[in-house]
């Protein structure tokens, strides 16, 4: 890291045993110039990695995902400030086709 600190650059080795993803995130202890916000935080996307040819896949996150896609379905389904009811319908489907992805990847 350099003294400036707005620029990081390293190397670390992480050995895996099965496929999964990782993730970097960045934090500020509070605010420092140039960004003031109350707790400055930073993430990227997540990196999938795949060993030995193996899929990610966790029945359990899975399962976590189908219900937590059902609460946001019921609140989606509540909220009465949709601008127009095809916006409702196409948040609704989206909903939906994403909870049948997530019902198939936790499998039978």
């Amino acid at each position: 890291m350099r003294g400036d600190r707005i620029t990081a650059d390293t190397t670390v080795s992480v050995s895996l045993p099965r496929s999964g993803w990782l993730v970097l995130r960045a934090y500020g202890d509070g605010p420092r110039e140039p960004v003031l916000d109350l707790y400055p935080f930073a993430s990227t996307s997540p990196v999938y990695v795949t060993v030995a040819g193996a899929p990610v896949r966790s029945r359990a996150d899975a399962e976590f995902f189908v219900q937590w896609i059902d609460r946001v379905t019921t609140a989606a389904e509540a909220h009465p400030g949709w601008n127009t009811a095809i916006e409702k319908d196409s948040v609704l489907a989206l909903l939906r086709s994403a909870r049948a992805e997530y019902v198939r990847r936790a499998g039978p």
